[in-house]
């Protein structure tokens, strides 16, 4: 029992071993990185759905022309929402809240051709518009796609 269990082990070591290769430089193998930044503002927000009710939350939608169809599919996509022009937080964040109440805030976004949105929406479904209040909320796309 010993030898199965000792050769079925150098097995999982020896076969989980990954080879990588050399770092190559942003371009040499055809792809482009862009970065575009949006800032929110509080009369920005656009509501969805009834306050309260399940599906309710807060969104504003930008045009991003290099978002197409090719990027979607065989690129890639990182987006940050960035508070107080110094915290940046990769999306989907969440975050725990205590007013009123406890609720679980979620910030997401939705990508389509030509177009993101940046959705905030509140667990208890009562997301206030705008979400928060007399602050810019700035957003960060990352475009990664074939040259």
């Amino acid at each position: 029992m010993k030898k199965v269990f000792f050769v079925a082990v150098a097995s999982i070591v020896l076969f989980s071993c990954v080879k990588e290769g050399p770092a190559g430089k942003d371009g040499e193998d055809g792809t482009q990185i862009n970065t575009y930044y949006f800032d929110v503002f509080p009369n920005h927000w656009k509501n969805s759905g009834t306050y309260g009710s399940a599906g309710h939350y807060c969104y504003e939608e930008r045009t991003l022309p290099a978002l197409t169809s090719s990027v979607l599919n065989e690129g890639a996509v990182l987006v940050y929402v960035i508070f107080d022009d110094t915290y940046n937080h990769q999306l989907p964040h969440i975050e725990p809240f205590y007013d009123n109440g406890y609720y679980i805030r979620t910030i997401r976004y939705d990508l389509q051709p030509g177009k993101v949105a940046f959705i905030v929406e509140d667990s208890d479904f009562k997301t206030l518009n705008p979400p928060y209040s007399g602050e810019k909320v700035q957003f960060k796309v990352v475009i990664i796609s074939k040259i």
